[in-house]
């Protein structure tokens, strides 16, 4: 008897849950929704509506930028192209770069570099004649390229040498080459032959020392300091100071390349 009331109470359940869901059928039968759309053409007619907000942001940037592309910074005597194995432009960049890192060694208390190490590719176009503006440094290295030393036994800097020829080399300072049909015959640094048991301090940037190029690639370091110094900005100060001191900026080839 218990058995059979149970049933009936699951029963009148259901029938409930039944007709509560029928109820809510017809109630929204009821409800009629009409849509309405209209064809909204993408084109110039939202012109005179639109947020110049952004618009007149960028154009704010772009005027502080050219303004500081177009400063000038010095005075070349002549135009200054860079070419392998050697030119007066990638001469005049790699010995800033060689200046500027046996000053920043100092202050740290080190021990000056033998050389400095750049690669033709990085120097992207010609130094103009006449005024030397910022723009211009940042078309000559776009790159955001940061100085780096590498301290190098001379057996593992050997390694570098042996892979140069007259045509496959790189701008360097402190270094004497001679090249002999095409081959390197003989290098020096700072007028030594290399000392295989010497560790030597090398400025360069940081996409030569992890293997741009391959001049590094498979040269062991005992050890490399990156800094935070872009290597644009090296050229830029380099320029500032000569300026500062009435110096108009020149360059030319020299002997550190025979052939």
């Amino acid at each position: 008897m218990k058995k059979n009331t149970f049933m009936s109470k699951k029963i009148k359940i259901l029938l409930f849950f039944l007709l509560l869901c029928s109820f809510c059928t017809f109630v929204c039968a009821q409800n009629t929704y009409n849509f309405k759309y209209e064809v909204v053409k993408m084109d110039s007619t939202f012109d005179e509506r639109a947020d110049l907000t952004v618009e007149t942001y960028m154009s704010h940037l772009k005027q502080e930028k050219d303004k500081k592309m177009d400063r000038v910074i010095g005075v070349s005597k002549e135009m200054l192209t860079s070419f392998s194995p050697q030119s007066p432009l990638s001469n005049l960049l790699v010995d800033m770069l060689f200046e500027w890192g046996n000053n920043d060694l100092l202050s740290k208390k080190m021990q000056p570099a033998d050389l400095a190490l750049l690669n033709f590719g990085g120097i992207r176009t010609a130094l103009p004649k006449g005024n030397i503006t910022i723009g211009d440094i940042y078309e000559i290295a776009p790159f955001d390229n940061l100085v780096t030393y590498i301290f190098v036994k001379g057996s593992e800097l050997q390694k570098m040498f042996a892979g140069f020829t007259e045509i496959r080399n790189a701008p360097m300072a402190n270094v004497q080459t001679t090249y002999k049909d095409g081959n390197l015959l003989s290098f020096s640094i700072g007028g030594m032959p290399l000392d295989h048991n010497k560790i030597y301090t090398l400025v360069t940037i940081n996409f030569l020392a992890t293997g741009g190029d391959g001049f590094l690639s498979n040269v062991n370091f005992e050890s490399k300091l990156l800094t935070n110094t872009l290597l644009r900005d090296i050229y830029i100060d380099g320029i500032k100071k000569k300026t500062a001191q009435n110096i108009e900026i020149e360059s030319k080839t020299d002997d550190r390349v025979k052939r």
